[in-house]
């Protein structure tokens, strides 16, 4: 037997999604050595809260970071926890109650185990693999393209954040849920399984209950009722059939909504976060960009982080436009013949749309990659000739295959396992260790206490929440109250016109960073003359371009030399006292 039949034969064996469960486990185990990154601090201070009797709130709450509340926003604003530019109707409330529980189980059977933690992670990300593997062997056939589309699942470094993080845990419950449901209604459909017609729409609920994320089902629910619904009738009664099946799925995620809206859950006023709900027109806005930037990480192109930084329409090189152009003409007609394919093709599309409400991660494409991981495999087999999808292609056709074929399994195969184990384990390096160095060369003697400390520039980090999350409760020292003037990565110009103002004048403005944008986004805009008033302190707009504040003026009630104020500023990967100007005077703040 020829080396190429014995793989064939391995990848379409029965027990090989096992194999493909145990790699993917393998590869991110990496996370046992992590600790707590972030979001996981606070979710175990709210967790313990809840379980000592305490704590305010739902004990769900665990992904909420603003209540839609002006008065409450305020208050924050005040004192610090939330900056100047925060919209006051911002809402970041996700309702996850599912996953929630997951977390509280961790701190009941092991709360100062964080390692155990990640492998409750781990072992949810073996049952996405296993029903990806099993959804695939139905769309596609028990054939060797199912199982290596499992495989390109399984080791996808693009799942590095919700393997590794254990915040990130809804991804992987909701994932698996719709996966599940998938199979379920396929199952229900084709082989006419009646307890499928009630099983689906409970764990499509199931799903939505874990994350917003599990929308993305939708898409394969609807491609499969396209292209899969059994029968020998024309599509056109076939597919109104599929369609009408659906109504249940539909029901669920109506009542669902309903429920949410209801509770006051949503995003609103953010630029990270958009509701096509409670700002359809901002998300639609978005969506182009957005969804661009999802469909290239997940065909090989850079990270998804990466094009948020720029234009993603205008940025895309030509050689993406021909490799796109090239794969759409080999699956243009590889989806005549294979209508399981076709599910996956146009299911991953759709599954975009709902990706879109963040701003671009690779942590988003779990759901997208579901049917991504077949499209790499539908190239492969009509570069192999073999399979439904590669009857009657024109030899060109297989020749475009065969060239796009050796990157996509270079990438996804061996770059992506490769880098798997790397991006599971640096969640820390790179998200966690930067935000506590930059907490830790914050001051910390007791005289902070009775002082309001100024940030004059910081960067786009989670300073203002991550300081008091870090040093409540312990012996470090906590300011009286936190003002951030501003937020850049770009030099910033600081003029003193008199004793008690200063005049701030960011290179490229404001509100350019995503994680600025978290507190106030592009439905939102500040224009020229637009104040807030805060104790103690006056900010005005005095400039703006491109919808970015350029020209900031904060005017203080007491004078800026009074000790009240301990003023620092980001320069050189850390915070530094800041001296002030003298009255007249500028100091030009190098970006960083």
């Amino acid at each position: 037997m020829r080396p190429s039949q014995r793989a064939a034969e391995v990848l379409a064996h029965p027990r090989w999604p096992w194999v493909a469960a145990v790699l993917g486990v393998l590869l991110a185990s990496t996370a046992l050595g992590s600790g707590l990154v972030l979001d996981d601090h606070l979710h175990r201070f709210v967790v313990q809260e809840h379980l000592a009797g305490g704590g305010s709130g739902a004990w769900w709450d665990l992904y909420v970071a603003a209540e839609g509340d002006e008065a409450l926003t305020r208050a924050r604003m005040n004192h610090g926890f939330a900056p100047w530019w925060t919209a006051p109707d911002l809402r970041v409330r996700f309702f996850r109650p599912l996953s929630a529980a997951t977390h509280y189980l961790d701190y009941v059977l092991w709360p100062d185990v964080p390692a155990l933690m990640h492998a409750h992670s781990l072992a949810w990300y073996a049952a996405l693999v296993l029903a990806v593997g099993a959804v695939m062997r139905r769309w596609l056939g028990p054939c060797w393209v199912a199982g290596l589309a499992t495989l390109v699942f399984a080791v996808d470094d693009a799942h590095g954040t919700p393997v590794g993080w254990i915040a990130q845990r809804n991804a992987l419950i909701g994932a698996t849920l719709v996966v599940c449901t998938l199979w379920v209604h396929d199952r229900a459909r084709r082989d006419d399984w009646r307890p499928g017609v009630w099983l689906g729409p409970a764990l499509w609920g199931l799903a939505l209950l874990a994350g917003e994320a599990s929308v993305a089902g939708l898409g394969y629910l609807l491609a499969h009722a396209l292209l899969l619904e059994p029968g020998d009738e024309p599509w056109r009664r076939r597919t109104a059939r599929g369609l009408g099946a659906l109504w249940p799925y539909l029901l669920v995620m109506l009542l669902w909504r309903v429920l949410y809206d209801a509770l006051g859950y949503g995003a609103e006023g953010s630029g990270v976060y958009l509701d096509p709900v409670r700002e359809p027109g901002v998300f639609w806005a978005a969506l182009p960009e957005r969804a661009v930037a999802l469909l290239l990480a997940q065909l090989g192109g850079p990270p998804a982080e990466t094009w948020s930084e720029e234009s993603v329409l205008g940025g895309m090189r030509w050689w993406w436009w021909v490799a796109l152009s090239g794969l759409g003409l080999v699956l243009a007609f590889g989806l005549r013949r294979d209508r399981g394919l076709g599910v996956c093709l146009l299911g991953g599309l759709l599954a975009l749309v709902p990706a879109t409400t963040a701003v671009p991660g690779d942590r988003l494409l779990l759901l997208v990659g579901v049917g991504g991981s077949a499209i790499v495999a539908g190239v492969v087999a009509v570069a192999a000739g073999a399979g439904a999808a590669s009857s009657g292609e024109p030899r060109w056709s297989r020749g475009f295959a065969v060239l796009l074929s050796i990157p996509l399994v270079g990438w996804h195969l061996g770059r992506a396992a490769w880098l798997l184990p790397g991006r599971v384990a640096s969640l820390d390096e790179r998200i966690e260790r930067p935000q506590r160095e930059a907490v830790r060369s914050l001051p910390d003697d007791p005289a902070l206490t009775t002082q309001e400390l100024v940030i004059v520039n910081s960067p786009p980090t989670f300073v203002s929440s991550t300081l008091w999350l870090w040093r409540w409760g312990s012996e470090h020292a906590l300011p009286r109250r936190l003002r951030v003037l501003g937020s850049t990565f770009g030099p910033v110009v600081v003029q003193r016109p008199d004793a008690h103002t200063l005049v701030l004048q960011p290179v490229g403005g404001y509100l350019s960073d995503p994680f600025t944008t978290i507190a106030r986004g592009r439905g939102r805009p500040l224009a020229v003359g637009n104040a807030v008033a805060l104790d103690g302190w006056r900010v005005g707009i005095a400039g703006v371009a491109q919808g970015r504040p350029t020209v900031v003026r904060i005017a203080f009630d007491e004078p800026l030399d009074d000790p009240l104020f301990r003023w620092v500023t980001w320069r050189g990967g850390r915070f530094e006292p800041f001296v002030l100007p003298p009255i007249g005077g500028v100091v030009a703040i190098p970006g960083s």
